[in-house]
């Protein structure tokens, strides 16, 4: 299942659109859930960052698509995103918001057959590669890759990512069992991403600039876990 929002006011293109899903989908045997929004700021209001693929046309009521998307990469940094839209100028634009691909209108299902398969390609790709946690009163999707390391503090997690740091409520193992095995608990309060370690100097690990504490009863499991993953065994 696929879960697919279409951020557009024109009712006609936007059933035009989905007729093309629909259509792609039953050629191809897949399952499609698809999400009609007629504007953007309905779309964020109610956005839970549980979308493999959204299609947003730019020229929108109340905010434009492209401000959307700025405001959606906020929430959700891994969600493929693809404009639909007539103004091809704007093309370049998208790369900052990091949108995937273009769909000029009106459109065609011939031509969209053909960029469908792509844009699914990279939604695959992704698939697994994000976690949804709720911060400061939002949800919020990370992309695992992202994130630097995991700290309990009391009943709060900090996930300290590249550039931000989000507070979530919740125990430490409600979220070990969705983090693949390239993380790695090395204390009671901390679980680090391996791809961020730049040594390992007797008790403490040096990560992204900060020094972490590894906990006596962890470190071997721990050093064991970094050999594999070092020898490309993760």
């Amino acid at each position: 299942m696929v879960n697919i929002a279409v951020v557009e006011d024109n009712d006609e293109e936007a059933k035009n659109l989905m007729n093309c899903l629909t259509q792609y989908a039953a050629q191809n045997l897949l399952q499609f859930q698809v999400t009609h929004f007629a504007n953007a700021v309905l779309m964020l209001n109610s956005y839970k960052a549980n979308y493999d693929l959204i299609f947003m046309d730019i020229k929108l009521p109340l905010m434009s698509g492209m401000e959307a998307a700025e405001r959606l990469r906020q929430i959700d940094r891994s969600v493929t995103l693809v404009f639909v839209t007539n103004m091809a100028q704007y093309a370049i634009e998208g790369y900052a918001v990091e949108a995937f691909d273009f769909i000029l209108k009106p459109i065609n299902y011939h031509a969209f057959n053909l960029k469908l398969k792509r844009i699914l390609a990279h939604v695959g790709s992704k698939n697994g590669e994000r976690i949804v946690i709720r911060a400061e009163g939002e949800t919020i999707g990370l992309q695992l890759r992202e994130i630097c390391y995991v700290e309990v503090e009391g009943h709060y997690l900090n996930w300290h990512t590249r550039d931000k740091v989000y507070r979530s409520l919740g125990p430490l193992k409600s979220i070990e069992r969705q983090l693949p095995k390239s993380y790695c608990a090395i204390s009671r309060w901390y679980v680090i991403n391996m791809q961020y370690v730049r040594s390992v100097i007797g008790d403490d690990v040096l990560l992204e600039g900060e020094k972490l504490r590894i906990g006596r009863a962890y470190k071997q499991k721990f050093l064991r876990a970094y050999a594999e993953f070092m020898v490309g065994g993760v």
